[in-house]
């Protein structure tokens, strides 16, 4: 499982690298740690996290979204306010309780804020998903998080 995970950040960091518009950096919240983001054009991106969950499950966070950007936006003296939603999936490797040893995976749909700044180039976003968990039970969860990215 450890090696899925580690393959598909390598991905992740892959195809961040291929795109002019990406974003590297950090989520805190549920769950916590690295974020990047891909803009497949103006209108439309791809997210994951390669994170620590201290949700109902605590471990070893993967998920990947695709994300509709700009569903609707406001603009500021510094940069655009636009809401965006997504769809995508998220596995858990619990490290705790009952299902001790086992992952947890499903689908997941964010909701969010981001604000771009143009001096320095950053995003800052806050996000709220709904998750879906199928293995080992079918659960509902909600993910909940800040963050900050330097796109380059």
């Amino acid at each position: 499982m450890i090696r899925i995970l580690l393959c598909s950040l390598a991905l992740i960091f892959c195809s961040l690298n291929a795109h002019a518009d990406a974003a590297v950096g950090v989520v805190i919240g549920d769950p916590t740690g690295l974020s990047g983001r891909v803009g497949l054009d103006g209108q439309h991106s791809l997210e994951g996290a390669l994170a620590f969950s201290t949700g109902r499950y605590t471990g070893l966070h993967l998920h990947g979204t695709y994300l509709w950007d700009r569903a609707r936006s406001w603009a500021t003296s510094e940069g655009p306010l636009d809401l965006y939603y997504g769809l995508g999936v998220r596995v858990i490797s619990i490290n705790k309780g009952d299902y001790d040893g086992d992952v947890a995976i499903g689908p997941r749909a964010p909701l969010g804020l981001i604000f771009n700044l143009h001096n320095p180039n950053i995003e800052i976003f806050g996000e709220l998903s709904l998750a879906l968990d199928i293995a080992p039970r079918t659960d509902v969860d909600l993910d909940a998080g800040v963050g900050v990215r330097i796109r380059f």
